[in-house]
């Protein structure tokens, strides 16, 4: 399998509800084909640099995955045919250094956040106070 980026920019106007079905429909597509979603990340509504659709904003979304490369050609046709998708673009990772990178920000990402759910979290004790000199 090889690594791809795309990313997606979704009609601003849409709720989360609607946004978030329609990438539910890109990932159900690769996971279908055997792909594996190593990463998801919403970057937000921000201003496009031009005008898209008569749209001067757009939602950012980018995903990380694993795939076959004629998952690749199933996913555009789809993106092409989805009306809230303003511009996608799918790039193929093909550099070694690339790969271990964002392999590597993902382990990492998921080691801080196991050890922050393995920290105690203990309710009612307040944290000690610093003293002050008055002088």
């Amino acid at each position: 399998m090889t690594y791809y980026e795309k990313v997606m920019i979704l009609d601003p106007n849409l709720d989360d509800n609607a946004a978030e079905e329609t990438v539910g429909k890109i990932r159900d597509l690769i996971t279908k084909q055997g792909g594996e979603i190593l990463k998801k990340e919403n970057w937000g509504r921000r201003k496009l640099a031009y005008e898209l659709n008569k749209h001067q904003k757009g939602n950012y979304i980018f995903l990380f995955f694993k795939a076959n490369p004629a998952t690749i050609f199933e996913i555009e046709k789809l993106c092409k045919v989805l009306d809230p998708i303003i511009k996608f673009m799918v790039v193929k990772l093909t550099k070694k250094k690339q790969i271990e990178a964002v392999l590597q920000a993902l382990a990492q990402a998921a080691a801080k956040s196991a050890a922050h759910d393995t920290k105690p979290a203990v309710s009612g004790e307040k944290a000690p106070e610093e003293k002050k000199d008055v002088q």
